[in-house]
């Protein structure tokens, strides 16, 4: 059932552009996808990071932890059970800009992220309100994934 479910939001994804919007996929770099800010906190909550250049945007919206139908049910559920010891070393929460032609300039949020100590393994919680048209329950938003060891750094190197 969770298979079924995760691909109907994969294919949800996919029409409302998350995943591509119709863009040219070999110029993925200078299509930002909506992607216009991130902010880093800590493991305590405190922000200690705001990304609003266009480069590393581009970077952060580049990295491969988005690859979420590679993962079975039970390979989701062994990473998550792995995270339950580890201490969080920051959150990142993506926001995007509406593609409304009429919003009110505020951006709205994407996703977020959860890094961990001692492991590549993070987790993925995709905001309920980028799914518009319908009502997804939050457990079938979050991912959890495992990033190469240089992804990792270049996500903790937005800490500084």
């Amino acid at each position: 059932m969770k298979d079924i479910i995760l691909f109907i939001l994969m294919d949800i994804l996919i029409t409302i552009g998350l995943v591509g919007c119709g863009a040219d996929q070999s110029d993925r770099g200078k299509d930002l996808q909506g992607l216009s800010q991130i902010e880093i906190y800590s493991s305590d909550g405190n922000l200690v990071n705001t990304i609003l250049d266009e480069e590393i945007l581009s970077q952060f919206n580049d990295l491969n932890y988005t690859d979420i139908l590679a993962d079975t049910d039970e390979e989701m559920d062994a990473l998550e059970s792995k995270i339950g010891d580890l201490n969080v070393i920051c959150t990142i929460i993506s926001y995007k800009t509406p593609v409304a032609a009429y919003h009110d300039g505020s951006l709205e949020n994407l996703m977020e992220l959860t890094v961990y100590e001692n492991s590549n393994i993070i987790k993925e919680q995709i905001a309920p309100e980028t799914i518009k048209g319908g009502y997804v329950p939050k457990e079938f938003l979050t991912f959890y994934v495992t990033v190469s060891d240089e992804d990792k750094n270049f996500i903790l190197s937005l800490m500084e």
